[in-house]
């Protein structure tokens, strides 16, 4: 295996700009750059076992409100950080937070003479890029995260960001589902999935998937603003055990 400790981390950023392509209908067509991250180190000392932490994000390019909500997404939803950051000053200082915390919290597991050694490869890969929409009034992103920290399963989570095209807005589920249309838009959810899995009833669909084991199905920010629908995601463990695998529901927009 390679071995890239040697090296400066923001030596390892990658940013190509206009890869990216473009992305819209009609006129008006959106631009975007690409930045990625890599690292691959020994997990200790005189290891041949590596960890890897892999990035790679399309960012909006451009100076228009909307590509500053959008980076500004980024820094605070995705990477986690504060101030005025580039977005790969962004990504440098989350993937070493990442490290950090790795390095505390599982390099115990790494001692040369842990039980545990061979049982932990750590990796933790995140890719963000826009989603084909029907709606051309709204931006809509997807971010993916693959990673393992040791035990008996990774974790895959996948979350959606939608942005109003005209003013930049990062769209809460409060802006789309208006607050005397929430119980509708519920059993709307909870009928859909019946269908989709083919339950009589909530009781059933429970039996079946293990839907709701975990917690009652609410309105999640986690979800997709298509033009006539909209597409909720759950993911493991939000309401259901991990074997359930990602949920998605699709209804008509209230």
């Amino acid at each position: 295996m390679k071995h890239l400790y040697l090296l400066p981390l923001a030596a390892l950023i990658c940013a190509c700009t206009g890869q990216g392509g473009s992305f819209g209908s009609g006129t008006e067509t959106l631009d975007w750059d690409s930045t990625s991250l890599s690292i691959e180190r020994p997990i200790a000392p005189d290891e041949d076992l590596c960890y890897q932490i892999k990035l790679r994000i399309d960012t909006l390019a451009g100076e228009s409100e909307l590509a500053r909500q959008f980076a500004s997404m980024l820094r605070d939803s995705v990477f986690c950080v504060r101030g005025p950051l580039s977005i790969q000053e962004a990504m440098t200082a989350y993937a070493d937070s990442i490290e950090a915390a790795w390095k505390s919290d599982l390099a115990e597991y790494y001692e040369p003479e842990s039980e545990y050694k061979d049982m932990y490869q750590y990796y933790y890969a995140l890719d963000g890029s826009p989603v084909e929409n029907d709606n051309d009034s709204v931006l809509s992103y997807q971010t993916t995260l693959d990673c393992y920290l040791g035990g008996a399963h990774g974790s895959y989570v996948v979350l959606y960001y939608n942005f109003d095209k005209a003013s930049g807005k990062l769209l809460n589920v409060e802006d789309v589902v208006p607050a005397e249309k929430e119980m509708l838009v519920l059993m709307a959810m909870r009928d859909q999935l019946c269908e989709d899995y083919q339950a009589k009833d909530l009781a059933e669909l429970q039996e079946k998937t293990g839907i709701t084991m975990l917690g009652d199905l609410y309105l999640t920010n986690n979800f997709l603003l298509k033009k006539d629908s909209i597409a909720f995601l759950f993911n493991q463990y939000e309401i259901a055990p991990y074997a359930s695998g990602l949920i998605e529901v699709t209804i008509p927009r209230p």
